[in-house]
C-alpha cells in the first residue's frame, strides 16, 4: 500500500504546499493532531502512523507561477509530519492529514528580494481514485500554492490560510481556491516584484 503520495513540490506549498508545484503534490501544507480520524468505510480506521515529511527547496519557473520572474522558494524550519486517514478500496491514500511547522524564504531570482513566509499549520490532503490530488483544506494556519494560467479567481503563488480555506486541484492542471469565513491570500509574487 502507498501511504504517501509526495507533494508539492508541487505545493503545499504544503504546509506551503506545496500545493505549490505540480501534483501530486503532498502540501507543503499540514495537518491534524485529530486521532483516530473516519475513513470513508474503508480502511482501519484508525490511520496510519505519523511519518516526517520534508519539503525540498525548489525554483518555481515565471511561467507556472504567473510572476514574471523565476521564484526560489526555500524551507527555513520544516518540522512536518503526515499521516493517512482513509484509503481507497484499493489501498492507496483518500484523504492524509499534515501538521507541523513550516517555514520558507520566497526570493525573486532576477533582483534578490526576498520575503520569509510562516506555513505552520494544520490540513487535510484529499486525493482523486486515481492518486492524483483533489484539494488541500486547512484546518488552522497558512499553505503555499501556485496558480498556474488558467486558475482561478486569479493567477500567481500565493499564501493561503485560515480555518476552510482550499485549494483545487482540476484534472486539467489548472486549480482554483476559496477563502474560509476568515481566510486571507497573499500573492506573495507582489511581495518580491
Amino acid at each position: 500500500m502507498n501511504t504517501a503520495r509526495p507533494l508539492l513540490r508541487s505545493l503545499a506549498t504544503p504546509l506551503a504546499a506545496v500545493a505549490l508545484l505540480a501534483a501530486p503534490a503532498a502540501p507543503a501544507a499540514l495537518a491534524t493532531g485529530h486521532g483516530g480520524a473516519h475513513d470513508g468505510g474503508h480502511g482501519s480506521g484508525h490511520g496510519s502512523p505519523w511519518t516526517p515529511y520534508r519539503t525540498e527547496e525548489v525554483v518555481v519557473p515565471a511561467a507556472r507561477s504567473t510572476c514574471g520572474f523565476d521564484v526560489r522558494i526555500t524551507p527555513l524550519r520544516d518540522e512536518e509530519e503526515y499521516r493517512t486517514t482513509s484509503t481507497w478500496p484499493d489501498g492507496t491514500p483518500r484523504t492524509q492529514l499534515f501538521r507541523g511547522a513550516l517555514v520558507e524564504s520566497y526570493t525573486n531570482l532576477a533582483t534578490g528580494a526576498s520575503v520569509v513566509r510562516d506555513l505552520s499549520a494544520t490540513a487535510v490532503f484529499t486525493y482523486r481514485p486515481d492518486g492524483s490530488p483533489a484539494s488541500l483544506t486547512s484546518v488552522h494556519g497558512a499553505f503555499g500554492t501556485t496558480m498556474p494560467p488558467g486558475s482561478t479567481p486569479d493567477t500567481g503563488l500565493y499564501v493561503l490560510g485560515g480555518h476552510g480555506t482550499s485549494v483545487t486541484f482540476e484534472t486539467d492542471g489548472t486549480r482554483s481556491f476559496h477563502l474560509g469565513r476568515h481566510g486571507t491570500a497573499e500573492d506573495v509574487c507582489d511581495a518580491i516584484d
